[in-house]
């Protein structure tokens, strides 16, 4: 921690579940650049849990700073409530149409993970449907829904393939994600042990009730998640701690789950992380000294003092620690680096019978992007 900035240090510090207000006052006295200090946060996904810690501190904090903090909450506010009655609106739809839909991440992590939906930044709604609902559910959305991006036939037959999600957009420009799977299909971790819809349960938003996925397993898929983008974000890890203390978890069941699975590292930096920053109230002494953790960690930290890309070569070679088999690292390696990515086939679109030269395509990409100046 003594590593961080004193901007980060402050940003963790009011994304506590209970502040620390000496620390917070001593850390307030130190920052340098107020404006500089929100466009932190607001990247780290943690903007609302800062300024409401943050706004009571009046006499600390100049009062330009605090009046531009209200107001980019407020508009994050007003978003958040927007989001919210979308997702109702299009869950009811499916409900009607006896499409079995599910709740994650956006205003119904905020609502169970926070208890309120204001709390928590989120861009767009995500909504897990069966594979074979996908189509049916598009057509039902189309006259108040447009695609992101159009594609051509075989275009689309690649995403289906590979991809995991289909995004569309309202009229009131609230972005929807319809996820049939948690992860692209060829992406080396596989969640396909867990069957999201067997062990559903409802909340309440606004008082109508949303299906979601089980604790157990929506606690794995915001570990996996977040390591699976090396917690670029500190808002991920924030999730896991404020998920932990809201919500009750079987712990037994969750062991179960992840027991020997190629995911389960990614599982254990999660909790890690959420013990270190937060003091989450959860067993790590499996995984506490494991060196891979332990380093993958240093490493986040460092790419936050930095304000680095997380996308970088150094940061790909951390990721391969999270990986416990060889054959899985290779995979990963061959999916970075060798693997056409949805870049190669939006660049041009090639008849099946060419598909293999997107492999050096992708090559020529990699290295324009990496080694060739503009």
């Amino acid at each position: 921690m003594k590593n961080l900035s004193l901007d980060i240090q402050l940003i963790i510090e009011c994304s506590q579940h209970i502040p620390n207000k000496k620390k917070i006052k001593d850390l307030i006295s130190n920052i340098e650049d107020w404006y500089a200090f929100i466009d932190l946060a607001y990247a780290h996904g943690v903007f609302p849990l800062v300024y409401k810690e943050l706004k009571s501190y009046e006499t600390e904090i100049p009062q330009d700073v605090l009046q531009t903090m209200k107001t980019d909450n407020m508009s994050i506010v007003k978003q958040n409530m927007l989001m919210s009655a979308e997702l109702i609106k299009v869950m009811k739809i499916l409900e009607e149409n006896n499409i079995e839909a599910l709740a994650f991440k956006g205003p119904t992590l905020a609502q169970m993970a926070y208890g309120d939906i204001t709390l928590r930044q989120y861009m767009d709604l995500d909504i897990l449907v069966n594979k074979k609902d996908i189509y049916t559910t598009y057509k039902l959305l189309l006259n108040n829904y447009t695609r992101d991006i159009e594609r051509s036939e075989s275009q689309e037959k690649l995403w289906f393939k590979y991809a995991h999600d289909l995004a569309l957009t309202a009229k009131n420009n609230v972005h929807v994600e319809f996820h049939w799977q948690m992860l692209d299909s060829d992406h080396p971790i596989n969640l396909e042990n867990i069957n999201f819809f067997q062990n559903t349960h409802q909340i309440k938003i606004n008082n109508y009730p949303i299906s979601v996925i089980s604790n157990e397993e929506f606690l794995i898929y915001l570990c996996v998640h977040g390591s699976k983008h090396l917690y670029e974000r500190l808002e991920w890890i924030v999730d896991i701690d404020r998920f932990i203390n809201f919500q009750k978890i079987d712990w037994k069941k969750f062991d179960n789950l992840i027991k020997d699975k190629n995911y389960q590292k990614f599982v254990y930096l999660g909790l890690y992380m959420a013990n270190f920053l937060f003091g989450t109230k959860i067993d790590i002494s499996n995984y506490k000294n494991n060196n891979d953790i332990q380093k993958v960690t240093s490493h986040i930290f460092n790419l936050w003092q930095k304000n680095s890309d997380f996308t970088n070569k150094d940061s790909i070679r951390y990721m391969l620690k999270l990986f416990s088999s060889t054959l899985d690292k290779i995979y990963y390696i061959h999916k970075v680096y060798l693997k056409p990515t949805f870049t190669e086939y939006w660049y041009i679109d090639l008849p099946k019978p060419l598909y293999f030269l997107y492999y050096p395509l992708r090559q020529y990409l990699l290295v324009k992007k990496y080694f060739l100046k503009k």
